[in-house]
């Protein structure tokens, strides 16, 4: 049935894993990898010296791919989300809510994200304030996924009721 989508266990699971991977891989940094590098005692240690490399180098890649492609990503990003809200609202095709509540949020943390890659690279930060600015941005991530899946839960009840309403029970 059409009304289905936010009720599937597949859908839920999907929207489980986007966010753990979202929360965990945080500017494709690993956060395990982070707090190894905040547990040494030595600021010039085996896992600091990792973290910041990798964290440096996911830096430059998420600034290179945005200068190169940034306009294609932002039309296509925009054509997709408009086509699915025009899809979920005006065409009541429940799949392209479902899937817009899913890449909505995360369009949004990867422009976030973006962006934090571009002030980290700025500010030339490096050693504990490039850890300390990469945890802020995973609880920035946290929070929009917080508020994502509130959203979405909000709108499969709605959804529900709407259709309850329909069915004129």
């Amino acid at each position: 049935m059409i009304f289905d989508s936010f009720w599937t266990l597949w859908f839920w699971i999907a929207h489980v894993i986007a966010w753990s991977l979202v929360s965990h891989f945080t500017l494709g940094v690993p956060y395990d990898l982070v707090q190894e590098a905040y547990r040494e005692k030595d600021p010039h240690g085996p896992y600091a010296e990792a973290t910041e490399a990798i964290i440096l180098a996911q830096i430059f890649r998420f600034t290179a791919v945005y200068r190169r492609y940034g306009v294609v990503l932002v039309g296509f990003s925009a054509f997709l989300l408009t086509m699915l809200a025009t899809l979920g609202l005006l065409a009541g095709s429940e799949f392209a809510l479902a899937v817009l509540s899913i890449l909505g949020p995360l369009t949004l943390v990867y422009a976030l994200t973006v962006r934090a890659a571009f002030r980290m690279e700025a500010r030339a930060l490096r050693g504990a304030a490039l850890r300390h600015a990469l945890s802020v941005q995973r609880r920035i991530n946290q929070a929009v996924g917080v508020f994502a899946v509130v959203l979405t839960a909000a709108a499969a009840i709605w959804l529900a009721l709407l259709r309850i309403q329909l069915m004129g029970f």
